[in-house]
């Protein structure tokens, strides 16, 4: 087993350790962070695509993550995250692995998540929050009635369409990441597969959506590199090395 190196380690040599297109999972010792992982039967509540790694030689330093989160879309930094003295989440990063994900391919999932928000999903705020509070409780409502495992397929699919063609992915954080990668499979003619979730077609646009962190977590495309938690990096190779080291 491949020892740990410490955060500040890992940040420092950031282009040894992570690449563009690596999927965050994260979680916090927060009420919404609980709230969103017992409504979806999950291990984690957030999920997040790794959009710049840092290089120092051409001039930055920071590696920055691309995520939808209930004020829209944006950048955060990783260090944000993971950082500091008293680091307030606990990460695992996953990765899609093979030779037909190119650089070119990642660059064009980036770029559909940043352009379809942009161009769909600028809503006001108090829109926004409005939307918000009635999807939360249409998923908790389900969570009750339907279970966790079904709770964010039927709170998708059931949510009211008239305003937007399709529900906003502030709400839904893993099934954004999953449209970007259909999406871009779809546009580049890429025939590898990218559906994170088993049985899940790249036409059921309520279940691209709908897909949990707990889907991506076990997901059987991806694979697992870390474990970060409390200022230590711990390389993994599953889901089940991971949940030990982050819930030592």
């Amino acid at each position: 087993m491949a020892e740990a190196i410490s955060v500040k380690s890992f940040l420092a040599n950031a282009e040894d350790h992570l690449r563009v297109g690596d999927i965050i999972l994260s979680r916090s010792p927060t009420f919404s962070s609980w709230a969103i992982r017992w409504a979806t039967g999950s291990a984690f509540s957030h999920a997040a695509l790794v959009f710049l790694v840092a290089h120092p030689d051409e001039g930055f330093t920071s590696s920055f993550i691309l995520e939808s989160v209930r004020g829209g879309v944006g950048l955060s930094n990783i260090k944000d995250y993971i950082g500091g003295k008293h680091p307030h989440a606990e990460i695992v990063v996953l990765r899609l692995e093979g030779e037909q994900f190119t650089e070119s391919y990642f660059k064009k999932v980036r770029g559909l998540m940043l352009d379809h928000v942009k161009s769909g999903y600028d809503y006001g705020r108090v829109m926004r929050m409005g939307l918000s509070a009635v999807f939360s409780l249409r998923l908790g409502w389900f969570t009750l009635s339907k279970g966790q495992r079904r709770s964010m397929e039927h709170a998708v699919s059931t949510t009211t369409r008239k305003l937007h063609k399709w529900v906003p992915p502030q709400f839904i954080c893993s099934g954004f990441i999953q449209y970007g990668l259909a999406k871009a499979a779809e546009l580049t003619g890429l025939t590898a597969n990218v559906m994170l979730k088993p049985g899940l077609s790249p036409n059921d646009r309520d279940g691209i959506l709908a897909v949990t962190p707990e889907d991506v977590a076990r997901s059987p495309i991806l694979t697992w590199r870390f474990a970060i938690r409390r200022g230590w990096v711990y390389p993994v190779q599953g889901y089940d090395e991971a949940m030990k080291r982050i819930n030592s």
